[in-house]
């Protein structure tokens, strides 16, 4: 693939990248309310902490998916 990509290209990648962090935030984001009403019901014994650094650092990565996925598009450096 020659570097760097077209203009087209960038924003066919930056949709894919906005699409795939917003499905990704919209998960996680239910996961986080299925926990909050397990905790709730269950109490603390239900939830463990792994599961919560997990579905935390998956709702990171989700954010992280689109904000390169909006600098694509947008024709922005992507590399900090």
């Amino acid at each position: 693939m020659p570097w760097p990509l077209s203009p087209a290209t960038r924003r066919l990648v930056g949709l894919m990248f906005l699409l795939s962090g917003a499905l990704l935030v919209i998960g996680q984001v239910l996961r986080m309310y299925v926990m909050y009403t397990l905790y709730s019901e269950s109490g603390p014994e239900s939830v463990t902490s792994v599961q919560l650094v997990i579905n935390l650092s998956m709702l990171v990565l989700g954010l992280l998916l689109l904000r390169y996925g909006w600098r694509e598009r947008r024709g922005n450096d992507t590399v900090d």
